[in-house]
């Protein structure tokens, strides 16, 4: 039987729906809302820091974080399935264990991986989005390094040692970086007859003009200078035409060979954001919303994050996890606000800045300017950035128990060689 509260329903335990959960705790009176979150796995994953399980500096279970830890203090009801379609006109969404009615619903199922639809990257490329994703580069790389070392062909050693990583955006650049780290101080000590400086090559690939060309030039130039000095090759102004086997094709007619090649070249709109009729898209897909975060001004239906387009400063905000968390507030008060029958507000962005991890101690760092006083924003990198990196993800960790896990990985992780046991 139904309550007299009305039905708030959200797709998606991103760092969307998982912060928008925690802001509407305590927010309703008991009665005036049932909220249900669904996602198709049972924990929230920690994507920034996905690229340290590729390379084996943090175990899987520091960076997936159980839902329900979340939503039963909350008061919120959780369930794992997929979601197939959506239906406004009845206001229903469709799932795979049935139908699930709504009078809010919000929209927050993040992203997916872009292949542009370049031949051969989903079938010769590793991805770098699940967790899955993560576990595969790592076994890959284990993989190659023990072929490698069994080998006395010093053509076919360099082929098996050679990482080709597409997409020179955060994703790229922090596990290139982490990567030289895991050979340097993991895996040479431990195979002896591999030569680090000659046998292994990485290669970072774009098409634009710097690397990390969403964030801010001094940020981007501190991370090249550091790529540099880690003996990452970074190739730039550069489209891949093909992926074939173990060669890169790039439209100028270069070839890039190696036994691990990882797609990071970007993301696109979720499928089920991307098919929902009757509301209005932007050109790539995602949903276009007002200052409220509603979707063609519906009340019924909202978005945020990765799903939504939502313009600041005359430009639409990045897909962004960032992004998705400093809406999250706003959007658990517009979801009070339309319980209630109150006035709506509109959301006005203050973003924070970037940072980079660039490898063992390293990192980059840019602070937004906050405050009156013209002094610019700050950009800075090396070990201050790393510190305030490591500080600022130890505070967005949710959780006593994963901050304290994570603290304790990344301490051993420093002091003393990776854990990287090539598990299945």
């Amino acid at each position: 039987m139904r309550t007299a509260g009305r039905r708030i329903v959200i797709v998606g335990g991103g760092f969307g729906g998982l912060h928008l959960v925690r802001r509407l705790e305590g927010r309703l009176r008991p009665g005036e809302a049932e909220i249900t979150l669904i996602d198709r796995y049972n924990f929230h994953l920690f994507t920034p820091l996905l690229y340290q399980v590729a390379t084996g500096e943090l175990p899987e279970h520091a960076v997936a974080y159980p839902l329900r830890r979340a939503t039963v203090p909350a008061g919120v009801r959780f369930v794992q399935t997929e979601v197939e379609s959506v239906d406004l006109a009845a206001r229903s969404i469709r799932t795979a264990d049935g139908p699930l009615p709504y009078d809010h619903l919000v929209l927050a199922p993040g992203s997916v991986t872009n292949d542009f639809g370049i031949p051969g990257v989903r079938e010769h490329s590793l991805q770098m989005k699940t967790l899955a994703d993560a576990k595969a580069v790592r076994r890959r790389i284990l993989t190659t390094v023990e072929r490698a070392a069994a080998t006395a062909d010093a053509a076919e050693r360099r082929r098996l040692l050679t990482f080709v990583i597409i997409g020179a955006g955060p994703v790229g650049v922090e596990l290139a970086a982490s990567l030289r780290d895991l050979i340097d101080h993991t895996l040479a000590p431990m195979y002896p007859g591999i030569d680090r400086k000659r046998d292994v090559a990485i290669v970072l690939i774009d098409g634009s003009e710097r690397i990390l060309p969403a964030m801010h030039p001094r940020l981007a130039g501190i991370a090249q200078r550091q790529l540099d000095h880690l003996r990452v090759r970074t190739v730039l102004r550069t489209f891949v035409s093909e992926i074939a086997g173990d060669v890169v094709h790039t439209k100028d007619g270069a070839r890039f060979q190696g036994a691990t090649i990882v797609w990071a070249g970007g993301i696109r709109t979720h499928p089920l954001i991307a098919a929902l009729e009757g509301v209005p898209h932007a050109k790539d897909g995602r949903l276009i919303v007002d200052g409220s975060l509603r979707v063609g001004g519906r009340d019924d239906v909202l978005s945020f994050g990765d799903a939504a387009v939502f313009e600041s400063q005359g430009r639409p905000l990045p897909q962004l996890a960032q992004v998705a968390v400093l809406q999250a507030p706003h959007l658990a008060r517009e979801l009070v606000s339309l319980v209630r029958g109150e006035p709506l507000a509109s959301y006005h962005h203050h973003a924070k800045g970037d940072l980079i991890a660039l490898g063992r101690t390293s990192a980059g760092a840019h602070m937004k300017r906050v405050g009156p006083l013209p002094t610019g924003d700050l950009v800075f990198g090396g070990l201050p950035a790393w510190t305030v990196w490591r500080a600022n993800y130890l505070v967005q960790l949710l959780g006593v128990r994963n901050r304290a896990s994570l603290f304790t990985e990344w301490t051993l992780s420093l002091l003393f060689s990776r854990m990287v046991a090539n598990t299945p």
